[in-house]
């Protein structure tokens, strides 16, 4: 698959560090909004997204630490604002239901 397709399908094997320093920050976020331990860990990573009327590209963030959590916010990591993340937090702070 060359470059630009890959791009594209939201699939590279080539670090993208302005997408490392926003998961980055929006890790850091994470922490502050739920006000975690500084060792819990947190993920956010961009993938596509391969569910019927599903964006092309969504932001995945989890909570790795007890309990669990998971969001998606249906948009490129780079479009992702604070206050989307701030209000997908704590309008459901629990995560959402796996099965969705």
């Amino acid at each position: 698959m060359n470059d630009a397709l890959s791009r594209l399908l939201g699939r590279s094997n080539r670090p993208d560090p302005d997408r490392a320093d926003r998961a980055g920050e929006i890790a850091g976020l994470v922490h502050a909004t739920l006000d975690l331990p500084v060792d819990a860990a947190v993920t956010v990573q961009e993938l596509t997204c391969a569910e019927p009327g599903c964006p092309p590209i969504e932001t995945k963030i989890a909570v790795l630490d007890r309990p669990q959590r998971r969001w998606t916010i249906h948009a490129r990591m780079s479009d992702v604002d604070d206050e989307t993340v701030r209000k997908t937090l704590t309008t459901r702070p629990e995560g959402e239901n796996s099965s969705r």
